[in-house]
């Protein structure tokens, strides 16, 4: 296959960061969109130079069109599953934003879907594709902070305080299924478990800080009804135990995700504003310097051959390529297990298992 044609179903904010990256793809051209929104669909297709007979306001026309090979599912929570099975049933590859679903139900219907239907589907964890992450794992697994002990993990924005922001979507626990933990904390929840294996029990908490938003519509409030932070403790198969915290309330903060991995060899640390980097702490085996107090810490640039776009991983599997790090339905289907029991410890206020 020369080249992939994508049909991408949701044209709102996060199109436009799949749109640039599939127009740097080599292999790949963007065929068709689809929105009930008509302006935010002419805008895009402008931006993706689609043709007005390649914009669709129903998925299924989409999905049906004999010139799209493969499907990008980037609408709300409550539509992904249906959207994704209906992609799968037609045999197409389908590339999901994340959660996949709105709780571990309706994702493991999409992995049935997928298990039937001859083809992949893709869990859109971007941060997997950060050249700092990718070389943490190549670290991890080549064992030079030996076994990982314990994480520190936060991701923090101001996005919930912007002045005027709406009840839109994600604020609306019926469309979204989650909050914080769900559109951001799941991004966190991905890259742990890439690096120290499977999260199997928690603590978690979490609080609604903006309680109230103005309709979209401008006809007066609505009630929040999902969260804005959340913390949580973990323990990890492999004995580990991690902190996480998650808000969009920490102002200050555009988009700042930091990690403190520790092993009992050395440690890793990354905050991918400088997804470049990685600061390391281990023993180099110079005289003086074996006893951890005295391991030095170096800040590491990223080598090229860790740099990799998710838009290209998704194109390349199309084509029969796969990435070691591919992100697929199954750990899709994880990440959500995670999610519903973070909610769940939260409701229950106690620990559960995962």
């Amino acid at each position: 296959m020369k080249h992939v044609r994508i049909g991408i179903i949701g044209t709102g904010g996060i199109s436009a960061k799949h749109i640039n990256e599939l127009l740097r793809c080599e292999h790949a051209e963007i065929t068709a969109l689809c929105d009930i929104d008509g302006s935010a669909l002419s805008g895009r297709a402008q931006m993706a130079g689609v043709p007005a007979n390649k914009c669709y306001t129903d998925y299924r026309a989409l999905i049906a069109d004999p010139e799209v090979d493969a499907v990008e599912i980037r609408t709300p929570n409550c539509l992904h599953a249906e959207m994704a099975r209906a992609a799968l049933a037609a045999g197409k590859p389908v590339n999901i934003e994340k959660p996949i679903a709105m709780n571990v139900d309706e994702a493991l219907s999409i992995l049935d879907a997928e298990k039937t239907s001859g083809v992949f589907g893709m869990t859109c964890f971007s941060y997997r594709f950060m050249p700092a992450v990718r070389y943490a794992k190549h670290l991890v697994d080549a064992g030079v902070i030996g076994q990982i002990l314990g994480l520190n993990v936060a991701y923090l924005k101001c996005s919930g305080l912007w002045a005027g922001r709406t009840l839109e979507w994600r604020f609306d626990k019926q469309k979204a299924g989650s909050g914080v933990v769900g559109d951001l904390g799941v991004h966190l929840i991905d890259l742990a478990q890439l690096l120290s294996g499977h999260i199997v029990e928690l603590c978690a908490t979490h609080q609604t800080v903006v309680k109230e938003r103005p309709l979209p519509d401008g006809n007066g409030v609505g009630t929040v009804t999902t969260d804005d932070t959340c913390s949580f403790i973990a323990r990890f198969a492999c004995g580990a135990e991690g902190n996480f915290h998650i808000t969009r309330c920490a102002i200050g903060h555009a988009n700042t995700i930091r990690y403190d991995v520790y092993g009992d060899r050395g440690s890793i640390s990354f905050d991918l504003n400088d997804p470049n980097v990685l600061t390391v702490c281990r023993d180099t085996g110079v005289p003086g310097q074996g006893d951890p107090k005295d391991y030095p810490t170096e800040c590491i640039k990223v080598p090229e051959e860790f740099r990799l776009s998710q838009e290209e991983a998704f194109v390349n599997a199309v084509r029969g390529q796969y990435d070691a790090l591919f992100p697929t339905l199954a750990d899709g289907v994880q990440g959500q297990r995670v999610v519903d029991a973070i909610l769940a410890s939260a409701a229950q206020r106690k620990w559960v298992t995962v």
